[in-house]
């Protein structure tokens, strides 16, 4: 029961996006605009940087949520239908927000490698 409840407890942070997301290293020397080669980003606008932090906020309240109840599940499948419940509920969060899902985990990615955008994103909350 115990490894059932760490196996879920794991998949809920991968799920939640509650482990480190793969961080893209910078190449050495080269601007921060660019990452191993890659091209720039195109800048994110003010207003959808605003509707992320919404966006967020929902989640992570979600992502409380669910993993609380995940912790508590009694087997793989209940575990499982929280998991979709949760991410269906985290997507509506995002959707409501007025923002796409692909947007959403673009600048959550982001955040993670640009110092300047997580300050823009502290002055939205």
């Amino acid at each position: 029961m115990n490894n059932l409840k760490t196996l879920t407890a794991a998949i809920a942070f991968a799920t939640f996006g509650l482990g480190a997301p793969a961080v893209m290293a910078q190449a050495e020397g080269a601007p921060q605009q660019y990452q191993q080669g890659q091209p720039a980003a195109a800048p994110i606008s003010d207003d959808n940087l605003k509707k992320f932090v919404e966006a967020d906020k929902e989640v992570a309240e979600l992502r409380d949520e669910f993993s609380e109840k995940l912790s508590k599940a009694e087997d793989q499948e209940e575990a499982q239908k929280l998991q979709l419940e949760a991410q269906e509920k985290m997507v509506e969060a995002v959707q409501d927000a007025d923002l796409d899902v692909a947007t959403y985990n673009e600048i959550a990615t982001r955040m993670q490698t640009d110092p300047e955008l997580q300050q823009r994103a502290e002055s939205h909350r």
